[in-house]
């Protein structure tokens, strides 16, 4: 089976989707290269070693986004006419699969679609769908309703879709979560019951509570305004604690600042990683981390949260953050209306012995790629082959 992978290829996400679902000699996986940079050529020599094609448009490439900086339109017209040439001379091609519905390829996944006699599927990441304006769904939506099939990485997703589009059902679509390699680790880890050694390494006293703050430097996550309300408990409270900070990506140095300042006014210790971490790094931040405070603006059950669920760490949840997924199945976790809640809550989750390990069978069955492959593969065999 001949797979043209197209959007955000970029990705650890993307990566974690080839090693899992497309390794197979069954596959033959192919990718478009446009960009030439340092940090897209870090990813393309990752592809390389799994054996992925690619189809080379760096000569032919122009940022189609930023079109109106040109004078010529009709340069970047000949621009997307030369690479969809040199794709269709890779082609044909059983399925073509857009991942994360804003990009460059999206414009060309119709044409591409009858010239390679492809199956076309999309999938929705999260913000693609709801971070995005009136006008932006508009468009995407135009080419969205070309599909033959349409994957969401979440329930709320889906939702979202079908109020947006009155032509939803017209399109084959379901939940297909992306696996998270990072639970196979923890897996391992708490086999090994290496809880000691993982807070030795990270320089963390055994008889202090790890309270994790977000999970990237985006100020969506408001990180400054719960380290306000933290900084607001009792002396005795906050002597207890040890404030986690990631902020690994996203937000500006600015920001980043800010968030230093306003964390050493908690009076808590603190530990601020901005630093690249490894998937066995995040697991050791998800295995020492006792609470979890989840407060940013929206959200769409992200990984993060669910690493922390199958950890075991107890999750504070705003209220205003709806998962479907928590509807459905019997997740254990606190929930607070406002940010100024989130002092008094920690102190009473700091004082409780609840058991959370119900959480981890629920999110490996949601989220492991032991359970999540079987899915795609059958939505590809259904494409191609309509078992």
């Amino acid at each position: 089976m001949k797979i043209l992978i197209l959007g955000l290829i970029c990705s650890q996400w993307t990566v974690h989707f080839v090693e899992a679902c497309l390794l197979d000699k069954r596959y033959e996986v192919w990718m478009v290269r446009r960009k030439n940079n340092r940090e897209d050529d870090k990813y393309i020599k990752v592809y390389q070693q799994l054996g992925v094609h690619f189809i080379d448009c760096i000569k032919t490439d122009i940022d189609i986004k930023n079109g109106k900086k040109y004078k010529n339109f009709l340069k970047v017209f000949n621009a997307q006419i030369e690479q969809i040439k040199l794709i269709k001379k890779a082609g044909p091609f059983d399925l073509i699969n857009l991942h994360y519905v804003d990009s460059d390829d999206m414009i060309y996944t119709p044409v591409l679609k009858k010239l390679t006699k492809s199956k076309l599927i999309f999938s929705y990441w999260g913000s693609d769908l709801f971070r995005a304006g009136d006008r932006q769904l508009f468009f995407r939506g135009i080419f969205a309703r070309c599909a033959d099939y349409i994957t969401f990485d979440n329930k709320d997703l889906q939702i979202k879709f079908k109020k947006v589009y009155k032509w939803a059902n017209q399109v084959p679509a379901e939940v297909i979560l992306f696996g998270l390699p990072v639970l196979d680790i923890i897996k391992e880890k708490y086999k090994n019951q290496l809880l000691p050694d993982i807070r030795k390494k990270w320089n963390i006293p055994n008889d202090k509570i790890v309270v994790a703050v977000g999970y990237n430097g985006h100020p969506q996550q408001q990180h400054i305004k719960i380290l306000k309300t933290i900084g607001k408990m009792d002396e005795t409270d906050r002597k207890r604690i040890v404030l986690l900070i990631q902020m690994t990506y996203g937000g500006s140095k600015e920001y980043r600042r800010k968030v230093l300042v306003e964390a050493k006014k908690t009076g808590c210790e603190y530990r601020v990683i901005c630093q690249f971490l490894s998937d066995d790094e995040i697991a050791d931040l998800r295995i020492m981390t006792d609470i979890y405070i989840n407060a940013q603006t929206t959200d769409a059950f992200s990984g993060s949260v669910c690493e922390n669920l199958f950890a075991g760490t107890k999750l504070l949840n705003a209220r205003w953050l709806r998962y479907q997924e928590f509807k459905e199945h019997y997740f254990k976790y606190w929930e607070f209306n406002k940010i100024e809640e989130i002092g008094k809550l920690i102190k009473t989750v700091m004082e409780q012995k609840a058991d959370c390990s119900g959480n981890r069978e629920l999110i490996w069955q949601l989220r492991s790629w032991e359970f999540c492959v079987p899915k795609w593969e059958r939505v590809f065999r259904k494409l191609v082959h309509g078992d």
